[in-house]
């Protein structure tokens, strides 16, 4: 059976740190700040000052997805030791990173044509894909062949889900997403909007004027979508662990289920991370949600 090599775009949000540690590679977005010179995420600016310049400076930062080369350059080395490849990417309805891995596969492949290359659209982004990378990471780890994890990977997604609301529609605006107008009326009516993102498509979940009364309808939402597919939630950060309980490391109260034993751990801009399944812990439909409060994930401003 042929090595392989995880890969993921930057959207994922996985420190490169932690990525070293699960054996995943990762290719990074640009960011710029005076609109001008880009940086590579993490690892020539870090999340911390980019949230900084949004939240402190009121300033509306640029971003740009990972090149065709960047994308060349990750892969070559694994090729050239042998192995084949799998590539995660962010939701192509929010960026064309996928574009770009798919044309480095394309390019890779006549200079590689032994090697299996494969990209996969995660529909999700930040925490949600996170979640997919981890367990394709340990299943790589207990010896799951390339076609398993490809398997699981496109099955998983399916259930996967990102619950936010948004605090600040300006930045919105400015990507694109939505219009000005619509920017002054909800900024009147103090409206935060409720976003679920499955699928690889935004929808509306709801709105509030509240932060307090929109958490509490995250985990309304989240509550009944655990009720209507029977799934047995339990809460898990993607970088760590530790007891958790009602009101504590952002956790909802109406979200906790007392009979199931669940851990979460605070991560930065207020995520909480969400995860279940249907069977056993090797049960390839894996439901994965995020809570996101206060503010859009930076991947989602992404106009590229």
């Amino acid at each position: 059976m042929a090595e392989y090599q995880i890969f993921s775009d930057g959207a994922c949000d996985i420190s490169f740190a932690k990525a070293k540690e699960l054996g995943i590679g990762l290719i990074p977005f640009y960011i710029s700040i005076d609109h001008e010179t880009y940086y590579k995420e993490i690892q020539e600016i870090s999340l911390e000052e980019y949230f900084r310049y949004m939240t402190e400076e009121k300033g509306y930062p640029k971003t740009s997805l990972p090149s065709i080369q960047d994308y060349m350059d990750a892969f070559r080395p694994a090729l050239e030791a042998g192995k084949d490849i799998i590539c995660i990417t962010m939701t192509r309805t929010l960026t064309a990173s996928l574009e770009s891995a798919v044309t480095a596969k394309s390019m890779l492949e006549e200079e590689f044509p032994h090697a299996q290359i494969h990209v996969i659209n995660s529909w999700v982004a930040t925490g949600a894909q996170a979640l997919l990378l981890m367990e394709m990471a340990r299943m790589q780890k207990n010896g799951k062949s390339l076609n398993e994890v490809i398997t699981y990977a496109e099955k998983a997604r399916e259930d996967a889900r990102i619950h936010f609301m948004v605090g600040d529609l300006s930045y919105l605006e400015i990507g694109g997403r939505i219009g000005k107008v619509a920017t002054i009326s909800a900024g009147l009516l103090k409206i935060k909007p409720i976003i679920i993102l499955k699928g690889g498509e935004i929808s509306a979940g709801g709105i509030c004027r509240a932060r307090k009364k929109g958490l509490a309808q995250i985990a309304s939402i989240t509550a009944k979508h655990f009720k209507e597919t029977g799934e047995n939630p339990a809460l898990l950060h993607p970088l760590g662990s530790q007891p958790a309980r009602p009101g504590a490391n952002g956790v909802p109260d109406g979200l906790w289920i007392p009979a199931v034993s669940a851990t979460a751990e605070e991560g930065h801009s207020g995520h909480v991370f969400i995860s279940g399944s249907k069977g056993g812990v090797d049960e390839p439909r894996l439901v994965q949600l995020q809570i996101q409060s206060g503010g859009l994930p930076h991947q989602g401003l992404r106009r590229c």
